[in-house]
């Protein structure tokens, strides 16, 4: 076995700033369990961040952060709303369809077959390493 930690067994931390309604940890730390049970490669890390205004007349005051090492592909979603509750459940959503979409880089961006390119102008160039 490598020791590495699946999806169903990667351990979530949840880090609380500002006053956060009692019971908001725990609901973010079963919804983020929720979205990485689905997700096909091994998730090895989950922090999520909630940050409570002290400004209670805020737009937004609640925000919600996550991000989601997925076998070394960091995943990041944040939200803000007027709940923290509200804003974990939109968190999640963010998630999940972040984990879903495939990689914006993955086969014509930037990287293309470990050969790092350049863009200008619209077009990627080839960058030779100097020596």
């Amino acid at each position: 076995m490598s020791g590495l930690k699946t999806s169903r067994t990667a351990d979530v931390q949840v880090r609380d700033r500002g006053q956060v309604p009692d019971g908001a940890d725990v609901y973010a730390r079963g919804k983020m369990l929720a979205v990485i049970g689905h997700v096909r490669g091994p998730v090895l890390t989950v922090r999520v961040k909630l940050m409570q205004a002290v400004n209670t007349s805020a737009n937004r005051p609640a925000t919600a952060q996550a991000v989601v090492d997925v076998n070394g592909r960091m995943v990041r979603a944040h939200v803000a709303a007027n709940s923290m509750f509200e804003a974990v459940d939109l968190l999640q959503e963010r998630l999940a369809a972040r984990l879903t979409r495939p990689r914006r880089n993955a086969a014509g961006g930037p990287h293309r077959n470990g050969v790092l390119y350049h863009r200008y102008d619209g077009h990627y160039g080839l960058i030779t390493p100097s020596r």
